[in-house]
């Protein structure tokens, strides 16, 4: 049967400023760890693609083992991001004989809607939509997904590779939203066991309160200390960066960090948080953070 392609996105406005990611490479390392903990019939991640935005926004099915997701339920979509690694294009010497940190950028879930069922015909039994995180794989970008991107992309240009992943490995919309001890945390801990195996400096960064309270409370992560927490760059939270605009330039003595990104009026255009403002301050953050306790 033919699928259609679903144009719920649009292609990326500024593909021209997003050089360091249309570059870079992207591969599946932990996949053969967690795919058995995970039970869907999937076994070629690299039907996403070597490379991120390439892909046309055609869904890519499983069917679900019901030995793991007890509640199952044949009509509910279910959402799955197979973690993905990228790294720049190119690298300088210096970042081959002295490689930075590997940034793990751990988010929250693979959310779905139900209408993502609609382009699937075959068979109720096929519900889970696979996808990466922040629809990394895909060339038409859900207008949601640019502000990950432009992150990324900065991240990139500055020598870094990315780990990308979620805590909440399986999302259906009846789930509890945390994680789940017997499901989710087992599978993110094999993701650290993997790159403790191959010896890799990482540094943790945690979008969102999810995230934060799992690295906290069920692997005894202190914030600040063995992991960075940051308010999820998400448009619903574009109020809590501008605030943390703002503090920070008031707690450093340096308004004019604020009032430059704003303006010094309270009103008018120049006052709006874009995707711009809030990427340009996570990457800031986050390089921040990195060079206060990263290794390398």
């Amino acid at each position: 049967m033919e699928k259609k392609i679903i144009n719920k996105g649009k292609r990326h406005e500024d593909n021209c400023s997003i050089d360091s990611l249309c570059n870079s490479t992207m591969s599946y390392p932990t996949w053969e760890k967690i795919k058995g903990h995970l039970g869907v019939q999937f076994n070629n991640p690299e039907s996403f693609g070597e490379k991120p935005l390439t892909k046309v926004n055609v869904p890519i099915y499983s069917t679900i083992n019901e030995d793991i997701i007890k509640e199952h339920k044949e009509n509910t979509p279910y959402g799955i991001d197979i973690p993905v690694l990228l790294e720049p294009g190119t690298k300088t010497e210096t970042e081959y004989t002295q490689p930075k940190p590997l940034i793990v950028i751990v988010g929250e879930s693979a959310l779905r809607t139900k209408g993502d069922l609609e382009y699937f015909k075959d068979g109720a039994a096929k519900n889970v939509i696979l996808g990466t995180p922040y629809a990394i794989h895909l060339e038409e970008c859900p207008p949601k997904c640019g502000v990950y991107r432009k992150i990324f992309d900065a991240l990139l240009s500055k020598g870094y590779s990315l780990y990308i992943t979620d805590i909440i490995k399986v999302w259906w919309k009846e789930k509890k939203i945390v994680p789940d001890i017997n499901l989710d945390i087992p599978i993110f801990r094999e993701e650290l066991n993997y790159w403790n195996d191959v010896k890799r400096e990482i540094i943790i960064v945690a979008w969102g309160e999810k995230a934060k309270d799992a690295l906290r409370k069920k692997f005894h992560m202190s914030p600040n200390d063995d992991f960075l927490p940051l308010p999820h760059p998400s448009t619903q939270n574009w109020d809590a960066w501008k605030l943390r605009i703002f503090e920070k330039a008031v707690f450093s003595g340096q308004l004019e960090y604020a009032t430059d990104l704003y303006g010094k009026k309270p009103d008018g255009e120049e006052n709006k948080t874009t995707a711009e403002k809030v990427a340009t301050e996570v990457f800031k953050s986050i390089e921040e953070y990195v060079t206060m306790n990263g290794n390398s």
